[in-house]
């Protein structure tokens, strides 16, 4: 365990160690889930375009994974378990790179942004059935988890932890809520699971994405030419 534990300090270090402002400011807004609300409701209007009055099943199934994955990370692992997120431990003083000194809360296994976000991922990846869509969610979900290792809030170990709980989360939330709407529209059963979202609506959901990077992207590099940052 002490060896597992200072490899996940000296995997915590190395992805931390890089830091430049541009970089800084550019993980802040990534790291943030209100930052893809576009991104959100794009996904939930291809929920309704491909799922008609069922959607609404599915995006309630969505609502209940995110707000349980929400429950057990904090209150049945960080809570309980208690470990220190890496801004928080002493021993990393002055070892770990914050920026604009935001320490988040005080616990940090498991990462509550890992399992929203793979949860997330598995869940809409399972309901798509499309290749495309599952390899830039997996990309994304990525992305995402490693501005919180870039930002020093969370040990590799803490996502993984998350990472784990939230593809166990995902895939049991998408079974239930697929065993429900097959009880409430039993005569749509076959239909139902042969409608793939398309690939030009995949390169829509990937298209907006990029479009928030890049505005972002291109505004930071504006904002610190101005030396606002």
């Amino acid at each position: 365990m002490e060896t597992l534990l200072q490899l996940d300090h000296e995997l915590l270090i190395w992805f931390n160690s890089s830091h430049s402002p541009f970089w800084d400011a550019i993980m802040m807004f990534f790291t943030r889930i209100e930052f893809w609300i576009p991104f959100y409701i794009l996904v939930t209007y291809q929920i309704f375009k491909y799922k008609g009055k069922e959607a609404w099943w599915w995006l309630i199934g969505l609502s209940f994974l995110i707000l349980f994955g929400e429950l057990i990370s904090t209150y049945l692992f960080k809570n309980i378990l208690q470990r220190l997120r890496p801004s928080h431990e002493p021993a990393l003083s002055g070892a770990v790179n914050l920026v604009k000194a935001y320490a988040g809360d005080k616990f940090g296994f498991v990462s509550s942004h890992a399992t929203a976000v793979f949860a997330f991922a598995i869940y809409t990846s399972k309901l798509f059935k499309n290749n495309i869509y599952t390899l830039f969610i997996a990309i994304w979900s990525l992305l995402i988890v490693y501005t919180r290792l870039y930002l020093g809030l969370h040990y590799p170990g803490d996502i993984l932890g998350g990472i784990a709980l939230g593809l166990g989360l995902g895939y049991f939330f998408y079974r239930i809520t697929r065993w429900w709407v097959s009880r409430l529209y039993p005569q749509k059963q076959f239909a139902r699971y042969k409608k793939l979202l398309g690939n030009s609506d995949v390169g829509i959901l990937i298209a907006v994405v990029a479009l928030e990077m890049v505005t972002i992207s291109f505004v930071i590099l504006k904002l610190l030419k101005l030396a606002f940052f």
